[in-house]
């Protein structure tokens, strides 16, 4: 027999084909027993008595009380009220209850299964490869490799087509670092794409979503009492190797971001006609050519290139060398300090430098590059000195930082 579980109160009764098991009930109270009382045993029970003993033999729960007009009422917190002058009118009724409560469960439906391939194995075998073959930066593809670490590592690995707008938004609302939102909203949005692309998904869940918004801290360029004391701990510390302190020079002699740096390969430098190749993906101009500057040119005569590339290690071990030198400042600090010292120090063309750090416009070089102010505060607080006597003061102060960079250079 089908059933169906209906909780009425606090009881759970098994309903199949209701009005029999009403009947049936009254059967149990209403047979002859065989010893030929049944008269002598029921009929001085009143229809209340009938009603309550039919309701303890249903396994209802509820109440039954004589009601003033003669009535018998019997009351259930899912029924409601049921009313009858007799046991089999009752009995009707509930039956009859029964079967309308029953028709209006609504049976679980199975949940579809996605047909779409898991996020992460779409990234591992169609993702992946494609932005590898289109020659992709190591240090690019190793950003990738970590945000789908990251998407898996906090259970938001689901089928493609089962993401929506809004639980996309609240996982990049739950990650803590407002620029790792961006980046991970940039890395969602790609992916979709690719999947429409594809044919796999219609719409981009992406999409409707507004930009994070970052709000990051604008760098600024390290005072040169600042720099002594780094240079100083950076040459001296036997925490970091050859190839970390290399490193560190390189970014603070060339002006390159950090994973720019870490993706120069032996291939990228021309030493015959002292040209280096920057592999940048940032902007529109950042994949350009800066000159083999002699002291860089030394550094990496000095080194033995791991697979090509000069510095073979994550962005993480970079921030980390840093932090061994100096608590106050971040890797890109450094090239912040090149690019203010080559502009308001070494005299060189703006248009220079801006080509030289890769900016998309000359804008972005003159507003944030041209503060002299900034590699020595205590002395452009000076009334007593003129602005012309401070630039060569400022240039004193670097050669003697160019002095120790070569002493350590040998």
């Amino acid at each position: 027999m089908n059933t169906e579980n209906i909780n009425l109160g606090d009881t759970v009764t098994d309903f199949g084909d209701t009005t029999k098991l009403v009947r049936q009930a009254l059967s149990n109270i209403n047979t002859d027993d065989g010893n030929g009382d049944w008269e002598q045993k029921y009929v001085l029970k009143t229809v209340l008595q009938e009603v309550e003993e039919m309701i303890i033999e249903l396994n209802l729960k509820g109440s039954v009380r004589e009601r003033s007009n003669g009535l018998i009422e019997f009351r259930n917190p899912k029924l409601g009220s049921v009313y009858g002058r007799t046991k089999e009118e009752i009995s009707e009724k509930i039956a009859k209850k029964l079967r309308e409560l029953q028709s209006h469960i609504k049976k679980p439906t199975k949940k579809k299964k996605s047909k779409t391939p898991l996020l992460s194995d779409f990234y591992r075998t169609s993702y992946l490869p494609y932005k590898q073959s289109k020659n992709k930066a190591r240090n690019t593809i190793i950003g990738y490799e970590s945000n789908m670490r990251y998407i898996v590592a906090h259970g938001f690995d689901k089928p493609l087509g089962d993401y929506t707008s809004i639980n996309i938004e609240e996982f990049l609302y739950s990650i803590p670092q407002t620029r790792k939102r961006q980046i991970m909203q940039g890395f969602l949005n790609n992916l979709f794409n690719r999947a429409i692309a594809q044919l796999i998904i219609r719409e981009n869940p992406c999409t409707p979503i507004e930009k994070m918004e970052h709000d990051g801290t604008v760098g600024t360029a390290i005072e040169f009492w600042e720099q002594k004391i780094f240079f100083k701990t950076l040459f001296e510390t036997p925490k970091l190797s050859l190839v970390k302190k290399y490193y560190l020079l390189f970014v603070f002699l060339t002006g390159t971001r950090r994973n720019e740096a870490l993706g120069v390969r032996q291939c990228d430098v021309d030493f015959e006609r002292k040209v280096m190749h920057i592999s940048g993906t940032k902007t529109d101009g950042s994949d350009r050519y800066i000159p083999l500057f002699p002291m860089i040119e030394k550094i990496l005569q000095n080194l033995s290139p791991e697979n090509g590339l000069y510095f073979p290690f994550s962005y993480k071990v970079a921030d980390d060398a840093l932090k061994i030198c100096t608590k106050n400042h971040r890797l890109h600090d450094l090239r912040h300090t090149f690019g203010t010292i080559q502009i308001c120090v070494e005299n060189v063309n703006i248009k220079t430098v801006s080509l030289w750090l890769g900016h998309s416009n000359i804008q972005t070089t003159l507003k944030t590059y041209t503060h002299p102010d900034q590699l020595d505060k205590a002395l452009f607080l000076r009334g007593d000195i003129s602005e012309e006597e401070k630039i060569p003061l400022l240039k004193e102060q670097y050669e003697e930082i160019l002095r120790m960079i070569h002493e350590f250079l040998g």
